[in-house]
């Protein structure tokens, strides 16, 4: 039986909650921490939690559990996750990993050096019409991958801001580079790896309470020849997500879908029908995962605590995410093309050249918390 704490109550604690009610190895929740311990009494009386503690500090619960999910701002995690691990505790964080490579890899070092198991986040790798195309491309079957082009773009209002630790370099991180497109970034990675370089811009266009960006535009270069296109943004109203693999052979997408063309004598192209019934068929034939979103995560990160099967996302794939958007803001700040991978001994490798990013715009409107916690599933956008 493992006993979970949870720590953190906002907004996506819910979902690490469910998580767990829903796996179906040996779980009990016995903790959940927070500042503020009202948030998590609310959450014990939503799902009927019994015998769980509500505590306002993380470290009261360590000796008591073998889990920890961390839900917490990003600034925190290395924080928490470091304490966790050291009191020989799995850890299971949210994304992104932490704001620097070096808390990452201060995170790795603990997890190695106490043999526990860290993983972080990446729920749509555990959505099947995600997975099942990601496998197509991995396959090699469509030839190699030229070019991919990834919208990751989302719609949030100006009070999004007003939360306190929002919005802020030294304390969120970044936006919606780090915070949003992060799940795009890590499919990218899981398809392709990492790239050798990136040229990037960033700006602010409506979000006037941040001093973040809530726009970014990335070109990326890889080993082999290929490219890769990344946009980010927090200002599309119909938050239409789409990631697109143009491969030798076909064109695959998600949402799913393929195309195909071949060339005619002028070289113009005509439709490859039989190309693009097969894909399809390739991908209907693909089986689906028995779990989806966090819940499929936090099944495979527990049957991976012993052994059941291997761990699905890990701690290395999440310091690969923040290593790639690292490279994106140092190229936007620097306005200068950036070569992976980042050194220690560079300001970037640290959180340092937070204190000097750009401010878009000053902080002037903040809130504690919001009444309305409710906030955007994956899983109606594939």
């Amino acid at each position: 039986m493992f006993r979970v704490m949870i720590v953190g109550c906002g907004g996506i604690a819910p979902a690490h909650i469910e998580g767990y009610l829903h796996a179906e190895e040996g779980v009990h929740i016995t903790h959940l921490a927070d500042q503020n311990t009202e948030r998590a009494k609310a959450l014990i009386q939503k799902y009927e939690l019994r015998d769980v503690v509500a505590i306002a500090d993380y470290r009261d619960g360590l000796a008591c559990v073998d889990v920890v999910s961390v839900c917490t701002p990003p600034g925190l995690h290395c924080e928490v996750a470091v304490a966790a691990l050291e009191s020989g505790c799995h850890v299971l964080l949210e994304k992104p990993m932490a704001p620097s490579l070096a808390a990452c890899d201060a995170m790795i070092a603990a997890a190695e050096k106490q043999g526990r198991l860290l993983s972080v986040v990446a729920q749509s790798r555990y959505i099947s019409s995600i997975r099942n195309v990601i496998d197509m491309v991995r396959s090699g079957e469509y030839g190699r991958s030229l070019y991919t082009r990834i919208h990751s773009v989302w719609y949030r209002g100006e009070s999004y801001y007003h939360l306190d630790w929002r919005g802020r370099w030294e304390v969120e991180g970044g936006g919606c580079t780090l915070n949003h497109s992060i799940h795009h970034i890590d499919l990218l990675l899981w398809a392709k790896g990492m790239p050798s370089c990136v040229r990037a811009f960033m700006t602010n266009l409506s979000h006037h309470n941040s001093e973040e960006e809530d726009f970014s535009s990335a070109m990326l270069r890889y080993a082999d020849g290929s490219v890769a296109e990344i946009t980010s943004s927090l200002i599309c109203h119909s938050e239409q997500q789409s990631l697109t693999f143009q491969m030798e052979k076909a064109g695959l997408a998600i949402p799913f879908q393929a195309f195909a063309s071949r060339a005619r004598e002028n070289g113009f192209p005509e439709t490859d029908e039989a190309q693009i019934a097969a894909a399809i068929a390739d991908y209907e034939s693909r089986p689906k995962l028995a779990l989806e979103n966090h819940d499929g995560q936090v099944q495979n990160f527990l049957r991976a605590i012993t052994a059941r099967e291997p761990l699905m996302v890990t701690a290395q794939d999440g310091r690969n995410s923040i290593e790639l958007i690292t490279g994106i803001y140092q190229s936007a700040i620097q306005e200068r093309e950036v070569c992976f991978p980042i050194a220690q001994d560079s300001a970037y490798y640290t959180d340092a050249w937070r204190a000097h990013a750009p401010h878009f715009f000053e902080k002037t409107t903040e809130v504690a918390a919001f009444q309305d916690t409710t906030i955007t599933s994956f899983k109606d956008k594939f």
